[in-house]
């Protein structure tokens, strides 16, 4: 009938199915817990590995489709691949520093390991010998080898003695003293001992002389070249370089001379004796004055200038008249 016709179309119309939800990234998933979130289709198409989120890589990759194509374009390809070859760069320096490093510090310990073994084969097979004076003093110091009995070489640095003018005032003769002015420069025995020592063994050997205003000058008369002569009276000369310089034992101590030690013209002195022959010590106040200018004209602290004006009053070696 027209009452049951109407009343099968109404049931048909109330069970048609509603229109499904949109696809939404914050709609929540039927298979997932309520904390969980639907991926959109286009992170869908990120999702690698299928399990409907997106780790930190896959992540990445979506925010980079800013245009939500749903795959990368070659710009962005060619820059992640920009990026990866420049860290695989760094990682390459990284490692040849470290390996630089490791090297380095191989060789240090290696080179630790055999100084020790050195030391401790040198210790076993020499042993250290002394001179002495007649007085008993000790100077001199090489190692010897204790089967060769020869001496082992050493590197050392240069060694320095000082002298000093001394003045007799009575030299004694046959006929007994005469007491006539004799300005000198001194050595004390002990100290020519351990420098001839030192000259034989190869040794470099410095004389040192300190002036009254303060110079000091050094010269040096000891090298692997020099010649050594001495003689039957205890007297010896050194020949180094073309100079020729001399002791001679005087008072209980040595007497040097030579030209090697004497200054020339223009340069500081004490005494005439300190010049070389035709030249006279005095002070040539025009000069001084010269060089005390200079010093006052120089931006130093005022305890340098006093210093530089006080080392400017000094004699020299000048012509004579």
């Amino acid at each position: 009938s027209f009452t049951e016709i109407t009343e099968i179309t109404n049931m048909t119309t109330s069970i048609t199915p509603a229109a499904p939800a949109p696809e939404d990234d914050r709609a929540p998933s039927n298979n997932k817990t309520a904390g969980s979130r639907k991926l959109s289709t286009v992170s869908r198409m990120y999702d690698i590995r299928g399990d409907g989120e997106l780790d930190e890589a896959e992540l990445a990759m979506r925010h980079m489709d800013i245009s939500g194509r749903g795959y990368l374009t070659n710009d962005k390809v060619y820059q992640l691949m920009q990026d990866h070859v420049q860290t695989q760069r760094k990682l390459f320096q990284f490692k040849r520093i470290i390996i630089g490093l490791a090297v380095l510090v191989m060789i240090l310990a290696l080179s630790n390991l055999g100084t020790s073994f050195a030391a401790a084969i040198l210790s076993k097979d020499t042993v250290t010998k002394t001179e002495e004076t007649i007085e008993g003093e000790e100077f001199g110091a090489d190692l010897i080898d204790k089967k060769s009995r020869e001496t082992v070489g050493t590197q050392t640095a240069n060694d320095s003695i000082e002298v000093n003018r001394a003045s007799s005032l009575c030299v004694e003769e046959d006929s007994g003293l005469n007491c006539v002015t004799d300005s000198y420069l001194s050595v004390p025995e002990n100290v020519i001992k351990s420098m001839f020592y030192k000259c034989l063994t190869g040794r470099t050997v410095n004389v040192e002389r300190t002036f009254s205003n303060g110079h000091v000058k050094s010269i040096n008369i000891c090298s692997s070249s020099t010649n050594v002569e001495f003689d039957d009276f205890d007297r010896s000369t050194l020949e180094n370089n073309g100079e020729s310089i001399h002791f001679d034992p005087k008072d209980g101590d040595y007497k040097v001379s030579g030209d090697g030690l004497l200054q020339k013209e223009q340069e500081v002195c004490d005494v005439d004796e300190d010049c070389l022959v035709n030249l006279a010590c005095y002070k040539n106040l025009t000069a001084i004055v010269g060089c005390q200018d200079i010093c006052r004209r120089k931006r130093w602290a005022p305890h340098r200038v006093e210093a530089c004006v006080l080392s400017c009053d000094h004699s020299s070696c000048l012509q004579e008249g």
